[in-house]
């Protein structure tokens, strides 16, 4: 049964939406082909890898015995499952290839049904836009035609009025003469009243306006009625064309796009169905081979695997071996002592410097000064003269106590010139500080401390002049410096060296005033308590506190003159 889609309102929407299922199946086919494709590829992958991963543990094994049965069928097994790989990737490549035929084939067609639609929407819209434009010059001519219409009800209603002059009304309703001459009768007439005469008068000139508009308003309206119908003969020449001409050509080319469409997916399935019937036939004919006459007569897949002899393989693989076998070494197995990490080694035998004596660990270690003080001055040497506050400002407390532990591991193999510890120079001076308050016995033994503490009573003015301003002549200033430098000769050789090689260390930091605001002042109050603890006695410690950060003071000021005349 013909359906006529030209009749029916909406027919070719319709058709255009079953269009676009049938190329929505093609894009649901063009998704399955490719997917499919990627199965097969993977699969194909999988398996291939899985063949050459077999091939190299064979590989890997003694070389194959043609008479061993077991690696003969093995490595025919392995050959047949290649083949198969190989089929498959070629069932993947054919189906891609379908996939991306029929993607191009939709793209195609996609791109007719658009232009059919967008042609039939050119042709709705140009019609719709004619007929606004009929429908205004029907309004148009309706108006223009009420207007005259209604002045020509107004003049004739205006004839009658007049009485007397009603022969003048009908002479020009029937002979159309011209207004001039009927306002000339009209002036002839009734000359014996004056107020007659001036309402005559008036009358005549509104009714020739009446007129003259009227004939306006009629010349008019035949205008307008004649666009209209102009209008209305090019609108309906426009809607034949369309539905008679057309529509009936793109009607029949989208339901020649559907049929071609329809046919060439279902060409498209049967090409996929024959080309995995085949597929899955390679697959079968590589695991059962058919001769020539089309009998499975070959040696398959059951057959290789029957072929096995397990015992003939084993007895040849007995004689193999008793023939290249040697003598079991029965001597005794030595000892063979582990050898640990050299970190393993440090944790097991950790070299600890906190809290150990002074002359414990550099007869241990041998080295003159601590390796902490040695390597901490020689990282504030190159990164920290500069920086503000250096000695005087703290570490984070857990990195502090990750270094000291460094150090007490062992401080041959501190690094502290790494960018770790270069970017945080407050976490050493800290560790430096506190190895130094933890050193048993202190870094100037109890009586040198004693010694030079004397030389600065706690009675001395709390404002007394600056060492640096003396006299070289003094007598208290040459005192000073000879008390000390006797209290330094005095002590024990390590702890002297360690003492100048750390005022050596406090004078380059002072050198660096102007940048790190740390004079010999500020150094004194750092180090003075650090290096001279305070007494037992807590009435005292204040002041010990005081004249420790002047001792240290004193001995920046004239480090030279104390450390030479050792």
């Amino acid at each position: 049964m013909q359906v006529d889609l030209t009749e029916i309102d909406g027919g070719l929407a319709m058709l255009l939406e079953r269009s676009r299922q049938s190329l929505a199946s093609c894009k649901e086919t063009v998704l399955f082909l490719k997917n499919r494709a990627k199965v097969e590829e993977e699969y194909s992958r999988s398996l291939q890898k899985l063949v050459q991963t077999t091939l190299k543990t064979m590989d890997h094994g003694k070389p194959t015995d043609p008479s061993n049965t077991q690696q003969a069928a093995w490595q025919r097994l392995v050959e047949v499952h290649e083949t198969l790989a190989s089929n498959r990737m070629k069932f993947s490549i054919t189906l891609s290839e379908m996939s991306d035929y029929l993607s191009n084939y939709v793209k195609t067609k996609e791109n007719v049904r658009r232009k059919l639609k967008d042609t039939e929407q050119k042709y709705q819209k140009a019609i719709e836009e004619t007929e606004v434009l009929l429908e205004k010059a029907r309004g148009k001519y309706e108006t223009q035609s009420s207007e005259w219409e209604r002045l020509l009800m107004k003049s004739g209603g205006s004839k009658v009025e007049g009485g007397a002059g009603g022969d003048r009304g009908g002479s020009f309703a029937q002979s159309g003469s011209a207004p001039n001459s009927q306002s000339a009768i009209s002036k002839t007439k009734n000359v014996g009243s004056a107020v007659s005469g001036i309402f005559s008068k008036h009358k005549g000139s509104t009714q020739e306006s009446l007129e003259r508009m009227g004939q306006e308003a009629g010349v008019k309206a035949k205008v307008a009625n004649e666009a209209y119908k102009r209008l209305l003969h090019q609108t309906n020449a426009m809607r034949r064309d369309f539905y008679d001409v057309q529509l009936p050509k793109i009607l029949a080319s989208v339901m020649g796009l559907i049929e071609e469409v329809d046919q060439f997916l279902k060409f498209s399935l049967g090409k996929y169905a024959y080309t995995y019937e085949s597929a899955v036939l390679a697959d079968a004919i590589t695991l059962k081979p058919v001769d020539a006459n089309g009998d499975c007569t070959s040696v398959g897949m059951v057959e290789m695997i029957g072929d096995i002899d397990t015992k003939a393989d084993l007895d040849a693989y007995l004689q193999a071996a008793a023939r290249s076998g040697g003598r079991v070494n029965r001597d005794s197995i030595p000892y063979k002592e582990y050898e640990m990490s050299t970190m393993a080694r440090l944790y097991a035998n950790p070299r600890p410097i906190f809290g150990v004596p002074l002359d414990v660990q550099l007869a241990r270690d041998k080295h003159p000064v601590p390796m902490i003080l040695a390597k901490c001055a020689d990282a504030v040497e190159a990164f920290g003269l500069q920086n503000e506050g250096i000695y005087r400002q703290s570490g984070q407390n857990s990195q502090v106590n990750k270094l000291r532990n460094e150090f007490d591991l062992d401080a041959e193999h501190v690094d502290l010139r790494s960018s770790a510890y270069a970017s945080d120079i407050n976490t050493i001076t800290s560790v430096l500080k506190m190895y130094l308050r933890e050193l048993p016995g202190g870094l100037v033994p109890l009586q040198q401390r004693s010694a030079m503490l004397a030389l600065f009573p706690a009675d001395e003015p709390e404002h007394a002049p600056d060492v640096a301003t003396y006299n070289a002549d003094d007598h208290v200033l040459a005192q000073k410096i000879g008390g000390i430098a006797s209290a330094i000769r005095s002590m024990a050789v390590p702890n002297r060296n360690t003492l100048a090689y750390l005022f050596g260390h406090l004078d380059k930091v002072q050198a660096f005033q102007e940048y790190n605001m740390m004079n010999s002042e500020n150094l004194g109050i750092v180090f003075g308590p650090t290096i001279l603890p305070a007494a037992n006695n807590p009435a005292n410690a204040a002041m010990d506190i005081r004249r420790s950060a002047k001792l240290v003071k004193f001995i920046l000021d004239n480090r030279r003159a104390i450390f030479e005349a050792l």
